[in-house]
């Protein structure tokens, strides 16, 4: 244990040690995180940057014991190409983030970049080949590793950088699952993984002495994309080494609260169709302070949940087989009662968009047969009247409010009139009220080129969605009702309609 030891001390001594000057670079430099009376809501600007102090005191941690032989693998481990590269793309990701602390980034370059790095770490062999299963062989992932292996990076770093919305939470996760890593690497055998959890666990709870509520710096986004790269790496090294089939199963299960809270957030915003990159205060953390919880109770609470899944993690390591599967079991339970509790909105609205997907789908239908019966029907009718009424039966089906079709025609003495035909829907009882949201379209009714009128018709949606089908069967209906009025009126002598129309 000596090794893994000196590299957690170091990594503490030197990360507190960075994060007192990097907190002053960056308060001296205008680099800080003010409140926006939304998602922020802490008094005074915070510095930002606590991504470059961590990262300074992961890599200086390993400098410090790159000449130690305790071991002779890990003395090899730590000469590995493998394990610099990993920090190069730890300085590429911290850089990206720093674009986006210093001056801003545009969401989709952020994605890109990281899009871009993911990829570099599958070509140099940060790669995820096989699935575990606890119930047998591995599965081989084939050419699906490369879009896996790119999903599990890109993941890891958002979804650390989403979580980050409380004082310490996002490094609080951090060092829940390294330090679940570097036990089941302990288990396993793999002192490369463990000793990089080590340091990574020492590097985050040195910043988190100055990090935890209140805190008085926080990661930025340099922060928590690296850390999420960093778990995402190191993960993969516990999982690549080990010979158990489940070995990629532990970074995922210690990694969970960060996977549920992002997943819930894709969810949400996918249903809600918000662009993915914008903000809320529907995250877990979020619905623990609306529940009552002070800051630190909620972030306790969300510790507590890392504990939990950390135990799941390092049961999944111990249990073999039908043990396994069982610990599985019991956490898909345990999963799925948690999503009843913090994802009910989630579901809600899942549910919404199914039974408003169905209910479309026979709206559609109801609404595109109403039209093309009323149409059909109209060319029996013997009077404007009987060709209105067989449009508000239609308009009834596709449950409209209100019609109004008027008629331009010429009066007795040749001068020129309006005839109107009204049709309000009373059959429901309800009737429009004051507080209604409507939506009013106007049809002009002519035919070939000749103007007959207007139909002005009115809907109420009250913060629905208009279907397509609705303007489309309007258009379909007014053009026969155009044409049925101008049959029907040249039919008659009571009025001399303004077209005379040429039909059979």
């Amino acid at each position: 244990m000596l090794p893994y030891g000196f590299v957690f001390v170091i990594a503490v001594t030197i990360g507190f040690a960075a994060t007192l000057v990097v907190r002053a670079v960056a308060r001296r430099a205008g680099v800080v995180d003010r409140a926006d009376g939304f998602r922020k809501t802490q008094k005074d600007a915070i510095p930002l940057l606590g991504g470059v102090a961590v990262f300074v005191a992961f890599w200086g941690s390993m400098l410090a014991c790159r000449g130690v032989s305790w071991r002779s693998g890990l003395a090899i481990f730590l000469g590995n190409g493998d394990t610099w590269f990993m920090l190069g793309g730890a300085a590429a990701v911290l850089l990206l983030g720093l674009i986006d602390d210093v001056w801003g980034l545009r969401a989709r370059w952020k994605l890109l970049g990281t899009f871009l790095v993911s990829l570099a770490m599958y070509a140099w062999g940060y790669r995820i080949g096989a699935i575990g299963n606890p119930f047998g062989e591995a599965i081989e992932l084939g050419w699906l590793a490369l879009p896996v292996t790119v999903f599990w990076f890109m993941g890891c770093m958002h979804a650390l950088n989403l979580i980050d919305g409380l004082d310490g939470l996002a490094t609080g996760v951090t060092i829940f699952a390294a330090a679940t890593v570097f036990l089941a690497g302990m288990m396993f055998g793999n002192a490369g993984a463990s000793f990089l959890a080590a340091a990574l666990a020492g590097s985050c709870l040195g910043f988190l002495l100055l990090n935890f509520h209140p805190a008085s710096i926080y990661l930025g986004d340099c922060g928590s994309l690296l850390l999420g790269f960093l778990l995402a790496c190191i993960g993969l090294r516990g999982a690549q080494k080990s010979q158990m089939v489940v070995a990629l199963l532990i970074p995922v299960i210690a990694f969970g609260l960060p996977i549920m809270d992002t997943s819930l957030a894709v969810l949400r915003r996918w249903l809600k169709s918000v662009p993915f990159v914008y903000s809320d205060r529907q995250h877990i953390h979020h619905k623990l302070l609306e529940m009552g919880l002070s800051h630190r109770g909620a972030l306790l609470v969300m510790y507590a949940g890392c504990v939990v899944l950390a135990a799941f993690a390092l049961l999944m390591t111990a249990e073999k087989s039908l043990g396994g599967a069982g610990v599985l079991l019991v956490l898909g339970v345990a999963t799925f009662m948690t999503v009843r509790v913090f994802g009910r909105h989630e579901l809600m609205l899942l549910k919404d968009r199914f039974t408003g997907h169905f209910e479309g789908r026979r709206r559609l239908t109801r609404c595109r047969a109403a039209g093309y019966v009323a149409s059909a029907s109209m060319r029996q009718a013997e009077t404007v009247d009987g060709v209105w009424q067989l449009f508000a039966t239609a308009a009834q089906r596709m449950e409209l409010e209100r019609a109004e079709m008027a008629l331009l025609a010429r009066d007795g003495s040749g001068r020129q009139a309006q005839q109107f035909y009204l049709w309000a829907d009373d059959g429901n009882g309800r009737g429009l009220h004051d507080d209604d949201i409507l939506w009013s379209g106007v049809f002009p009714l002519h035919i070939d080129g000749a103007r007959l009128g207007n139909l002005r018709v009115t809907k109420a949606t009250n913060g629905h969605s208009l279907g397509p089908e609705i303007a489309e069967t309007l258009e379909l209906l007014s053009k026969a009702l155009a044409i049925n009025v101008a049959r029907v009126q040249n039919a008659t002598h009571y009025a001399q309609p303004l077209y005379q129309s040429t039909l059979f």
